[in-house]
């Protein structure tokens, strides 16, 4: 089955470049924010490159260089190697800097006790660490950190400012929110367990065509005449399903989270009845066949703290978004980027058309960043 990534909505194109290798390389603490009000828990309390070269944005209260922007874009280059292919379309490049400008407010407006100062620093050294370790293991990351003339401090500062602001984000929410929110999803969260069978229009590896919709369509009604008269789902699966990840499985999927699940797949699972075997589900993959076998709610009192700690990241993320949507603009007097050609093309990347403005994480022309409208999705692991 195609499922979304494990990212939550709103988190902005650069944050979410820091939580993936943090996830990834298993920093994240589960410990209280480690707000820096400004500075650092590394002790630099001015930013890598701030007054070398160019005014290129102008805001309440400061302004960005160029020299300081692009040793922050070589940080992200670190951490993301896709960040180059972002900045070189230049109304993403602007959406890069205006949220920059958005993380320098926000970072000064947070406070750090003594024990916070010490926590960050720990998580902070800790990431530098496994940074270091990937730096000796790979000569071309190094050579790329050495050519951006990044210090162990710039690469520290740039981490702790980005880490602390959603932290802090995070601290401000209550648990009556976090309540409120599963509340208004609690279907996300049900328990099930079902069989499906995939006829996809396109290769989800290469994404070349594999079949029109009307041909999945009439595929997928196929497959499902011969499950109504009993037909074997092992074999079917094998036979009709594109989806690696369960055809070889009769099509299952056992005791999954409803809210992994691609939207027109979670609906169809959340409402179908019991051992029925639903009409085909249309998504951007193409028809499915389903079949849900079991499916049992999870009260809140029963969510683990891993997965509160997740509603709780989803919305000091949407709150993230919305003061870099709303409140940053107006504080942005500012920007001016050299002019640079947009790459031939439709601009357009990861799901964002440059041209149009919008791009994965928000609207470039107009200086908004707003979330994505779904999240996108990976296959099932």
């Amino acid at each position: 089955m195609l499922r979304t990534k494990p990212l939550k909505k709103g988190i902005l194109l650069a944050l979410t470049a820091v939580l993936v290798i943090v996830l990834a390389a298993g920093c994240g603490k589960k410990e209280e924010a480690p707000n820096t009000g400004g500075k650092p828990a590394t002790g630099q309390t001015k930013a890598p490159g701030e007054g070398e070269g160019k005014v290129i944005a102008t805001y309440k209260d400061g302004t960005v260089t160029d020299g300081e922007f692009n040793k922050y874009t070589s940080f992200f280059g670190i951490v993301n190697p896709q960040t180059a292919m972002y900045l070189s379309i230049p109304q993403l490049k602007e959406q890069f800097l205006r949220e920059y400008v958005g993380y320098k407010i926000l970072s000064t407006r947070l406070t750090l006790t003594d024990d916070e100062k010490k926590k960050a620093q720990e998580e902070t050294d800790a990431f530098y660490t496994q940074v270091k370790t990937a730096m000796d293991q790979n000569p071309d990351l190094k050579k790329t950190v050495e050519d951006a003339k990044l210090s162990e401090a710039d690469i520290k500062y740039f981490y702790n400012m980005i880490m602390s602001i959603m932290k802090s984000e995070e601290s401000k929410v209550k648990d009556d929110a976090v309540k409120k929110y599963y509340e208004d999803n609690k279907n996300d969260y049900n328990l099930i367990t079902a069989r499906h069978i995939l006829v996809a229009t396109a290769d989800s590896a290469t994404g070349e065509e594999l079949r029109t919709e009307e041909e999945a369509l009439k595929r997928a009604k196929e497959v499902k005449a011969k499950l109504d008269k009993g037909g074997d789902w092992n074999a079917l699966a094998k036979q009709y399903s594109d989806d690696p990840g369960s055809k070889d499985k009769g099509g299952l999927y056992e005791n999954q989270e409803a809210k992994g699940w691609v939207p027109e797949f979670k609906d169809a699972a959340n409402k179908q009845e019991i051992n029925k075997i639903g009409e085909p589900v249309k998504t951007d993959y193409g028809y499915h066949v389903i079949k849900v076998e079991k499916r049992e709610s999870t009260p809140f009192d029963k969510l683990t703290d891993e997965k509160k700690l997740a509603i709780k990241q989803t919305i000091a993320a949407e709150n993230l978004n919305t003061f870099m949507t709303k409140e940053l603009p107006d504080l942005i007097t500012k920007i001016d980027l050299p002019k640079e050609e947009a790459p031939a093309g439709d601009g357009a990347t990861n799901g964002g058309a440059a041209n149009g403005g919008e791009a994965e994480g928000g609207a470039a022309n107009d200086g908004k960043t707003n979330a994505p409208a779904d999240d996108k999705k990976e296959e099932a692991k």
